[in-house]
């Protein structure tokens, strides 16, 4: 080969046109001639093609499917297909190079259910555009991550959950196996490896086992065990009432809905955990249920991808390889499309951009994470000069092992002016509607585990710091603490309205109150759906008292849900006419109408004093006792205890506490 041959082929291979047939024809022609007019054509032909690359280094490619995302620099619609997703898809950028905006126009198209878990509160403003749309905040989210999906067995779920939990809180392979040991001890003390129905454990369970634990004196089991109860404590004390709950909302049933995840404000451990297991969750139940195939089914949308596909997390050797990075590869065969947004690549795990089909290269401020994008997406030298030089709203998409090509992203045009006031007026009656069954205890877990710890459950209360300075309160949080104490069952919306000019002030007051742990929030299903009750804590009396000159004393006895039901009850009974008092003769509710005495026990939960409740009022004479029992659960755990004690007949009634919402048609 000749020295002008070989320059004329170095130039062709660096400018990226030796893939044009012309010019591949022309260079090999003159190379094995010696015209000096074919080598001045071929010359012309490469320098011209060249000039053309130079300007634009990239093939002229179409683009095919129903979502569309922009245009090329030829003025050609850029779409992507539902197909595509299934594969997966990333998309690098800086903070307002257009990445939340591709997002927008993505969901827009998309014609399947898609989740979004929202770090930064950017998605709730979809509202405006998809008014079917459910935003949950992490405060209204009910979730047990101990429940096993439908169709999955408790000792394979408490496997991928100790691996997830591992994960996100950053355990190490000994504290994983520890954690799942005592998963599987959990289960077996509500029986779920025989009968996989309600009650489900919890992690307030999962903590108060690790809690009781009786460690042996090999360090590293104790080490273990210290180490994931100061996981499980934080867990459970940062996340609220999320996972205060047996079941949560049905997650089979929320995969039919678009949902934004609101989980802002939570720290990262929790978030990262509710991310993951989420997916986990969503995984293993398609799994179960055989639901394989091609086609889109559902969409995830994480924009801050870092947070779960770490590649910090990724290369601990002592963890192992990360179930996250399994589930990427695997959730494509069942219809789960996975979209990830990202500001720094070089921070995000190498399975997340190998297993992406669909990449966005979007303008980049650091030049460590653009070449992170480059390399995976093998852009020659000047197509990533094209690319570093990209300007808001446009990005280099590569769609599979098809050629890069630049894009004018579309500008999806929404107004970001959801407030939370709006947020609550437009999806309070949504979340009402949700359903989930509150914590309960089996018998084996109460004898074994908490046989001095009471089952009702609501009576739980944040234990203060002697030490701990007193927190004052603004005027907003006194005037809504006044109404919890003067009112405990008030609803919270008749609160706010009786008390604040605007919803937004109300709940505003609420969180403080509950941050600064002067109150509780707990829930009951009234006749017009859950109602949202707040209880005082000790701290919260205690400032009633000393601050608000006020009567702390409640009406009733325990938790304020099983106070709400002891007045309900009494009403009902007031209504029909009977002669009703609380707390007379030891019982919840004593009533009378002549010669007839009625005894009424509420039972939060299956427990055994219950039981001895109910023989001590037929030992002192009264007619009939009933036990207004919290849920179905407890009611037939006590009808269990009081047939093998022989009380369960005439003069002894189980009904379920919702039996008295109905006061026009009493249980009487």
């Amino acid at each position: 080969m000749s020295q002008d041959t070989k320059r004329l082929l170095d130039l062709a291979r660096q400018n990226d046109v030796l893939d044009d047939a012309e010019v591949r024809r022309l260079v090999l022609a003159a190379g094995v001639s010696d015209s000096k007019r074919l080598q001045e054509v071929a010359s012309r032909a490469v320098l011209g093609k060249s000039v053309q690359r130079w300007e634009y280094p990239f093939e002229h490619r179409t683009s095919g499917g129903d979502i569309e995302l922009g245009k090329t620099y030829q003025g050609q619609l850029f779409q992507l297909s539902e197909e595509d997703l299934t594969k997966h898809l990333l998309a690098v950028g800086q903070s307002g190079s257009g990445k939340t905006t591709l997002f927008y126009s993505l969901l827009d198209g998309v014609g399947e259910p898609f989740w979004v878990f929202d770090l930064k509160r950017d998605y709730r403003h979809l509202l405006r555009r998809r008014g079917g749309l459910l935003v949950l905040p992490w405060s209204e989210l009910r979730f047990n991550p101990l429940r096993p999906p439908e169709g999955v067995s408790p000792r394979r779920w408490a496997q991928v959950f100790s691996e997830i939990f591992g994960h996100a809180t950053a355990l190490l392979s000994g504290s994983k196996n520890y954690l799942m040991k005592r998963v599987i001890q959990l289960y077996q003390l509500y029986e779920l490896f025989e009968d996989v129905s309600p009650p489900f454990p919890s992690l307030h369970e999962l903590e108060l086992l690790v809690e009781v634990e009786k460690v042996n004196f090999v360090r590293k089991s104790s080490d273990y065990r210290d180490t994931l109860l100061n996981r499980l404590e934080a867990m459970n004390l940062v996340a609220g009432t999320v996972f205060d709950c047996s079941q949560g909302y049905g997650v089979e049933e929320l995969l039919q809905r678009d949902v934004v995840f609101e989980f802002d404000g939570l720290s990262r451990d929790v978030q990262n955990f509710l991310m993951e297991v989420l997916f986990a969750y969503v995984f293993e139940y398609r799994l179960a249920q055989g639901h394989r195939g091609s086609g889109l089914r559902h969409l995830f949308v994480l924009d801050e991808g870092k947070r779960v596909f770490s590649v910090y997390k990724e290369r601990q050797d002592a963890s192992g390889i990360p179930e996250i990075d399994e589930l990427t590869a695997k959730m494509r065969e069942f219809g789960e499309g996975l979209v990830v947004g990202d500001q720094e690549a070089s921070k995000l795990t190498d399975s997340i951009k190998a297993n992406t089909y669909t990449k966005f290269l979007l303008p980049t401020g650091d030049r460590k994470q653009f070449e992170a994008v480059a390399e995976s997406m093998d852009l020659s030298e000047r197509q990533a000069e094209f690319a570093s030089e990209l300007g808001t709203g446009e990005a280099v998409v590569q769609v599979g092992n098809g050629g890069p090509v630049p894009v004018k992203l579309d500008n999806y045009q929404i107004q970001k002016d959801v407030s939370d006031a709006d947020l609550q007026e437009l999806m309070e009656e949504k979340w009402r509607r949700l359903e989930y069954e509150e914590r309960s205890f089996t018998k084996q877990f109460e004898l074994k585990v908490a046989p001095n710890r009471s089952t009702d459950l609501d009576t739980d209360e944040v234990v203060d710091d002697p030490e701990e300075e007193e927190d004052s309160l603004s005027s907003e949080a006194e005037r809504l603490l006044m109404s919890v104490v003067e009112r405990p069952f008030a609803p919270l919306t008749e609160r706010y309205e009786d008390r604040f000019s605007s919803r937004y002030k109300g709940n505003k007051a609420k969180s403080e109150l509950a941050e600064k742990r002067f109150v509780t929030e707990r829930q009951v299903r009234d006749p017009e759906g859950q109602r949202k009750l707040l209880q005082p804590t000790q701290k919260g009396r205690q400032y009633a008292e000393e601050e608000l000159d006020l009567d702390t004393k409640e009406r009733g006895r325990g938790g304020v849900v099983h106070s709400y039901w002891q007045n309900r009850i009494k009403t009902v009974f007031d209504e029909a006419g009977w002669n009703t008092s609380l707390e007379h003769q030891d019982a919840d509710v004593y009533t009378s109408m002549g010669n007839t005495e009625l005894a009424v026990e509420v039972a939060m939960g299956d427990n055994p004093r219950e039981v001895e409740h109910v023989q001590k009022h037929l030992d002192n004479g009264i007619d009939v006792v009933w036990v207004a029992c919290r849920n179905q659960d407890t009611l037939e755990g006590l009808r269990e205890r009081l047939e093998e004690q022989e009380l369960l007949g005439s003069s002894v009634v189980l009904r379920p506490v919702r039996h008295f919402n109905n006061v026009d048609n009493p249980p009487v």
